[in-house]
């Protein structure tokens, strides 16, 4: 039986708008040595009818793995990896897209590499929901204008810079690092920084994709109206890598402050893991406010009770005669 050199992946929630554009473009690659899986995680459009049409007359063999409940992306990418046979993976969001040298390039490049590096990256050009290129590309776009290359934890430190679309990864580094953490709601930041802690990346200095900047997706309603979820997982990573003893000094101060600000958002939100994240944000940034708040938390007293407590008062003072 054959054993394929590329696992692609292609995820899809609400992209029915883009699916297609996605899917030809993993069609139209010049290297098709690759087995094709498909996931849909619960979407509420007709995203997993189009694929199932797609599939049944383009790839056949491919595997569509498809969710009645919405299980998170860390989830299916897990999945999707427990059914992948490639020597590398290869992914994409189903309203991003390739350009056609994408696997071609990144294979050839990986097979004169040696062990120590698992990930290739490259840049992608950014486009609007109307597929018209925006002036910058992603990298620069996230504040980076010398993509590096080799070990590349210290940068990676300072902020995620890494198109995932971009990438080829071999699968035995990311079976070696544990897959995906499903309690994450976003996956790639922290998969960067563990594979990085272990391996090498390459930068491929080209353009092999395009990043689709949609009013609608997840990166951009969390940070409008950032979830529970959303606010845990931030706090996750910052104490997983403070904990590491990997950050060098101003690393550590700049995480504490991240790891802070995700715990006040539990409690701005009433989240029951409020008071234990609020703590631990204390010892790390050592913010008095934020041990009051952990106080304040295990007590049961929410922001908002806070705020009216805080009016009262404000309002008495002003009613009290001088």
């Amino acid at each position: 039986m054959h054993t394929p050199t590329v696992t692609v992946i292609a995820l899809c929630y609400n992209h029915e708008r883009f699916l297609l554009d996605c899917l030809e473009s993993i069609r139209a690659q010049t290297f098709q040595d690759f087995e094709l899986i498909v996931t849909d995680d619960c979407s509420r459009d007709h995203s997993p009818h189009i694929i199932a049409e797609w599939l049944a007359e383009h790839y056949p063999a491919a595997r569509f793995i498809r969710h009645d409940v919405n299980r998170g992306i860390c989830a299916t990418l897990n999945e999707a990896l427990a059914q992948a046979q490639g020597t590398y993976i290869s992914m994409t969001a189903t309203d991003d897209t390739w350009m056609p040298h994408k696997l071609a390039s990144q294979v050839a490049l990986a097979q004169s590499l040696d062990a120590d590096t698992a990930v290739i990256y490259a840049d992608a050009d950014q486009m609007n929901e109307e597929g018209e290129l925006l002036p910058t590309r992603f990298i620069e776009a996230h504040g980076v204008t010398d993509p590096p290359q080799g070990w590349v934890f210290s940068r990676l430190a300072n902020g995620n810079f890494i198109p995932a679309m971009t990438t080829l990864i071999r699968r035995d580094a990311l079976l070696a690092v544990g897959g995906y953490d499903e309690r994450l709601n976003y996956e790639d930041y922290d998969m960067w920084l563990r594979l990085a802690d272990r391996y090498a990346f390459a930068f491929q200095p080209d353009v092999v994709a395009h990043y689709r900047i949609v009013a609608t997706s997840m990166v951009r309603t969390v940070f409008a109206q950032p979830s529970a979820w959303y606010h845990h997982s931030n706090f996750l990573i910052r104490r997983k890598w403070l904990r590491s003893g990997r950050l060098t000094r101003a690393q550590c101060a700049m995480w504490a402050d991240k790891m802070w600000w995700a715990a006040y958002g539990l409690f701005v939100l009433n989240d029951r893991r409020a008071a234990s994240c609020l703590w631990e944000a204390f010892r790390h940034c050592g913010r008095p406010r934020a041990a009051v708040l952990a106080l304040t938390s295990r007590l049961g007293v929410s922001r908002a009770r806070l705020v009216r407590l805080r009016q009262a008062v404000t309002g008495m003072t002003r009613d009290t005669p001088t």
